[in-house]
């Protein structure tokens, strides 16, 4: 995967978290990960479709989600509700957003499929293939949050 492609959504979590939610953002050295899906306790995947295509999965334990939900909604968060959930998932929704805007300005064009929320290790049947993903690390007061890269390059669409 080239450097630009990561490089958008790197620079995608920066933008967003340190506009919504706080802005130290600190960004570790990439890595394969052999278990994108089952390793964390909350997960959400957005699909990307288009030039480049596959999934982004941000992968973070309950105890972050929860502390990331409590400051979107201003509030406590002792469990994960619809509406926390639907929170986190929307956050996702818009580094994704941001970062299919970054790579249309090199080029790429993609679209984005909405979030879908993972919880306790359920892996839906038609994401069983996803075994490894480029993994960066991301660090805010809040917790640690891993963005995962499953996506290739369309040869068709080029």
């Amino acid at each position: 995967m080239p450097f630009q492609h990561i490089d958008s959504f790197v620079q995608a979590v920066h933008t967003v978290i340190a506009s919504m939610l706080e802005p130290e953002v600190e960004t570790g050295k990439p890595f394969f990960n052999q278990d994108p899906l089952t390793k964390y306790e909350i997960a959400v995947l957005v699909g990307v479709l288009g030039d480049l295509q596959g999934q982004v999965i941000c992968g973070m334990s309950e105890e972050t989600a929860k502390k990331i939900i409590g400051k979107m909604l201003g509030m406590d968060t002792p469990i994960i509700d619809d509406l926390g959930k639907s929170a986190i998932c929307e956050l996702k929704n818009i580094i994704v957003g941001t970062a299919s805007t970054n790579l249309s300005e090199v080029g790429y064009r993609c679209n984005i499929t909405p979030p879908l929320l993972l919880m306790g290790g359920q892996i839906p049947e038609f994401l069983k293939h996803i075994n490894t993903a480029l993994a960066v690390p991301i660090t805010i007061p809040y917790g640690k949050i891993e963005l995962n890269l499953f996506l290739r390059k369309d040869e068709l669409a080029s």
